[in-house]
């Protein structure tokens, strides 16, 4: 798409959501060969992607990568090679757009099914609108919605041809003006939609345990050094509203005991225990002073 990305770099230490786009609904006027519902949505994956602020997971083609995997696991295909099943990853939020209008005016009339495109002419102007939502799939509910709206008028110089011989979303498609209101709602739509969905920032975790020693899940590249220790948490407990069931807060677990950082390489440590037990992969961690210079209260056995 002919723009620059309108969104900043996610901060330090903050993880990508995992998004997934559905394909468009197109309540616009416009009856034509394009198929705008899927366009759209790839043009918006396009940018999302782009962008690095998000993982965009695959859903217009989900069944054809279910069914490549099923495909796999039959005797006439060869084990070298084969994916592993379950590692599908899991979306955390979930876009679902509508085309409310994809149209182009002038000379007092509109054209909605149009057959011809203006690639320049004063006095015609083109208008694409969107509706975004944003829906939370934990909870099924929606977190907000973002309202894009792209116009563009024709320039002096114009030259007419058969919308059928344009392909969408190419580059001739985004000299018409009907392609720069896209490329605008586009725009407006993917910055709505990085200040609306919410930011994760990471945190220290046991990703492993073993016999031998605990496996963090950070190192060199997120801060962790050798001699480093941390209070492990337990799992916390949820306070939720007796009317409507809503999270209104997550009190902290207790803690467990203390680990040392024994080994660091890129994008994990390992630790060993110095203090207590009970630990388990996705317990969280918090950084403290070596044990000689503090005593976090400890459960007792």
């Amino acid at each position: 798409m002919p723009f620059e990305s309108p969104v900043k770099p996610l901060p330090e230490g903050a993880i990508p959501p995992r998004i997934a786009v559905e394909s468009f609904e197109n309540r616009s006027s416009f009856r034509g060969q394009w198929k705008l519902g899927p366009g759209i949505a790839d043009l918006l994956v396009s940018e999302l992607v782009a962008s690095k602020n998000f993982v965009v997971l695959e859903r217009g083609s989900l069944a054809a990568v279910v069914d490549e995997i099923t495909r796999q696991k039959h005797r006439l295909f060869r084990e070298e090679g084969r994916v592993d099943e379950g590692r599908l990853e899991n979306a955390r939020y979930l876009i679902r757009g509508v085309i409310t209008d994809f149209s182009q005016s002038g000379g007092g009339s509109l054209w909605m099914g149009f057959r011809r495109l203006l690639i320049g002419g004063g006095g015609y102007t083109a208008r694409v609108g969107l509706t975004l939502t944003i829906i939370d799939i934990e909870s099924g509910k929606i977190l907000d919605s973002v309202q894009c709206a792209g116009k563009a008028r024709a320039g002096e110089a114009y030259g007419k041809g058969s919308y059928k011989s344009i392909h969408f979303g190419g580059d001739t498609f985004f000299k018409t003006p009907l392609g720069k209101a896209t490329a605008s709602a586009i725009r407006q739509g993917l910055k709505g939609i990085v200040e609306k969905v919410p930011q994760q920032h990471w945190r220290p975790m046991i990703a492993e345990v073993n016999d031998h020693q605990i496996i963090l899940n950070g190192g060199k590249k997120r801060g962790l050094a050798v001699d480093e220790f941390y209070q492990v948490r337990g799992k916390g407990r949820a306070v939720t509203d007796p009317a409507t069931g809503d999270i209104l807060e997550i009190l902290p677990g207790p803690i467990l005991g203390i680990l040392r950082v024994i080994e660091v390489r890129d994008n994990v440590a390992g630790a060993e225990v110095t203090r207590g037990h009970g630990f388990s992969r996705g317990q969280y961690l918090e950084q403290v002073l070596a044990p000689t210079k503090t005593k976090p209260q400890l459960p007792e056995r």
